[in-house]
């Protein structure tokens, strides 16, 4: 079984939270061909997936990437104003 774990610090808890809760639905519609445990500890989240095909285990992660950097970007402009 392959699978990976991501560590990602915030700058701070409501960031997180905030992030969190908004990849959320993703995470549990994401896992038909993998299994993943998302969990938020002050201001980090760490989320781990395992999968049998590397080739999903791979994608798995740049959706992750991809729904938190979206995630932190809609945050910042939503902080500027």
């Amino acid at each position: 079984m392959n699978s990976f774990t991501l560590n990602i610090s915030f700058d701070s808890e409501e960031e997180a939270n905030i992030i969190y809760k908004s990849i959320y639905p993703e995470h549990i519609d994401s896992q038909i061909k993998s299994k993943a445990k998302m969990n938020i500890n002050k201001n980090k989240i760490c989320i781990y997936v395992e999968s049998k095909e590397l080739s999903i285990l791979k994608a798995s992660l740049y959706s992750y990437l991809r729904w938190i950097s979206v995630s932190q970007n809609i945050y910042k402009i939503c902080k500027e104003r």
